[in-house]
């Protein structure tokens, strides 16, 4: 064989070998393209037939197809949005409530009964003058609704409501007396000076000729108070107001004479 024969299969070697390896590289580039390529007609498939425009040179950031969840603006829209089944994202909720999917569900507890108190006359009618400063100008018996849960004592005050009068005011009863006989306070309890200047109790009395309305106030207290009696009754008020739990109460009027 010549020189130039052997050159000749020479580099025809070394082409079948490079072409060989150029095969081999095709294909392994070929298989993870093929892959994509499925990838991308297989969710071609759900689309809705409409396709992007293409990026402009510009654009090389990635941009987001999915729309802004919207925040409701008000209470009311967030109700809206929650009783048709919608995501209510960032929503107002009312401390009180539990979300339950997008449901919100109240867990407020239900109204307790209305407390009442029991007078020997109705609700806005005139007072018996037995009671006031006409009569024997004594305590009237009272009855009143068991007190709440939660309640470490009970108090009483009756005001003359068009005088700012204080006739009343006593605490220190203990939470599970219900009723008050006439005259007679209740073992343990504590009074404050009256607007007459003496402990204790001073009926109704209004200028003659003058009709006064009178509100009787059965306080349930969520803290014992531990006051004494013959103290300003501004100061058992005060107390009185800041650990109330909840009131009952019945008002009554008396024309002076």
């Amino acid at each position: 064989m010549s020189r130039q024969s052997r050159s000749f299969t020479t580099v025809n070697a070394i082409e079948r070998t490079r072409n060989l390896g150029c095969t081999v590289v095709r294909r392994l580039v070929a298989i993870p393209a093929a892959l994509v390529a499925l990838a991308v007609m297989g969710s071609g498939c759900r689309h809705d037939g409409r396709e992007l425009r293409p990026a402009l040179p510009s654009q090389d950031g990635s941009v987001s197809t999915s729309a802004a969840p919207t925040v409701p603006a008000t209470e009311d829209d967030f109700f809206d949005t929650a009783a048709a089944g919608g995501a209510v994202p960032g929503g107002p909720i009312e401390p009180s409530t539990t979300v339950l999917g997008t449901v919100a569900v109240s867990t407020i507890a239900p109204l307790a009964t209305v407390l009442t108190v029991t007078a020997p006359w109705r609700d806005g009618a005139p007072i018996d003058p037995r009671y006031t400063c006409k009569g024997a100008n004594v305590t009237p018996p009272l009855s009143w609704s068991a007190a709440p849960q939660g309640t470490k004592e009970v108090a009483i005050t009756l005001i003359d409501e068009d005088a700012n009068f204080d006739h009343w005011t006593m605490a220190g009863i203990k939470p599970g007396t219900t009723s008050l006989a006439e005259n007679t306070p209740p073992e343990g309890a504590v009074a404050a000076l009256n607007g007459s200047g003496a402990a204790g109790y001073t009926g109704p009395c209004p200028p003659a000729g003058t009709t006064h309305m009178y509100r009787i106030t059965v306080y349930y207290l969520d803290s014992a108070l531990l006051l004494s009696s013959g103290g300003s009754a501004d100061d058992m008020r005060a107390a009185i107001d800041d650990a109330t739990l909840a009131t009952a109460e019945v008002t009554g009027t008396f024309t002076g004479s």
